[in-house]
């Protein structure tokens, strides 16, 4: 009789507990996230901000939640909402870093350069090894011309994570434009190691080409071009590859063949004027 008792007494405490758990704000807030988030993930974006508003409803300091709707809003080119609601992740938990990169890379595509420089800086003063972080700040860099800023931060970013392809991409340009071409080679290459998409290897490839023609290694520089033209799915990157073709063999005196690269480049619009400027100067 007292195991009885004894069980009938643990069945109703459960139960209490069972009640107690639905009818808690939190519990229900951290379903309805997981829910918003699991149609964010399938792309149903106006369903999952419905279920991640009810979220910061049932549980206003959820920060998660806030940094899943400015997903969601960013994904459906609401970037004023999406600003909100990262700003309001980092108000409920100041040490968000994935929040402050989310602001940071907005503010970035935004042009804000300053905010975006001060937002990715608030994330790296929460963890310096946030490579995150490092590629935003380097990335800002790069977009507004200031290469030499922008180089220890790729540097950094690749430290960090040595995968990270488009790191080296960056990082390449950046000691490419700044005329340290060895650098630039060894960064693209890089690149070329841990790039898996055949697309983003064309241009990988282009770009390795021109470092490569800059220090007068023509025949790398002929590889890399012929391998870019080789994976391009577009017709840009075929027609820089051509054209610098085109500049090592009429360098090299082969007038022939500079001029099937210049007419193959011409192809592409934004070559075309360029090009027929060289065959025009060598037809001459």
């Amino acid at each position: 009789m007292k195991k009885l008792f004894l069980a009938a007494g643990i069945i109703a405490l459960i139960a209490i507990y069972m009640g107690i758990a639905q009818n808690d704000p939190k519990i229900e807030a951290q379903k309805a996230y997981n829910e918003g988030l699991t149609l964010l993930k399938k792309n149903q974006i106006s369903q999952a901000i419905e279920k991640l508003k009810a979220a910061t409803t049932l549980d206003p300091n959820l920060a998660v939640a806030y940094y899943a709707l400015g997903i969601a809003y960013k994904n459906s080119k609401d970037l004023t909402g999406a600003e909100e609601m990262f700003k309001k992740a980092i108000e409920k938990d100041d040490k968000y870093g994935a929040a402050y990169n989310a602001l940071g890379l907005l503010y970035t595509s935004k042009q804000r350069y300053d905010s975006a420089i001060n937002t990715f800086k608030a994330a790296l003063g929460i963890n310096p090894n946030d490579e995150k972080a490092n590629f935003g700040l380097g990335s800002v860099y790069l977009q507004q011309k200031d290469y030499r800023n922008a180089i220890p931060f790729f540097k950094k970013a690749v430290e960090i994570k040595e995968d990270y392809s488009n790191a080296w991409e960056n990082l390449g340009t950046c000691f490419h434009e700044v005329r340290e071409y060895e650098s630039a080679i060894n960064a693209f290459g890089n690149a070329l190691q841990y790039e898996k998409k055949k697309s983003e290897r064309s241009n990988l490839y282009l770009r390795l080409g021109d470092s490569l023609a800059k220090l007068g290694r023509d025949e790398e520089a002929i590889q890399a071009y012929n391998s870019a033209i080789e994976g391009a799915t577009q017709s840009y990157i075929q027609g820089a590859a051509h054209f610098g073709l085109g500049e090592i063999y009429k360098k090299n005196g082969d007038k022939q063949q500079a001029i099937a690269h210049f007419e193959a480049a011409a192809r592409d619009r934004s070559w075309q004027q360029a090009a027929l400027y060289e065959i025009d100067m060598m037809k001459k």
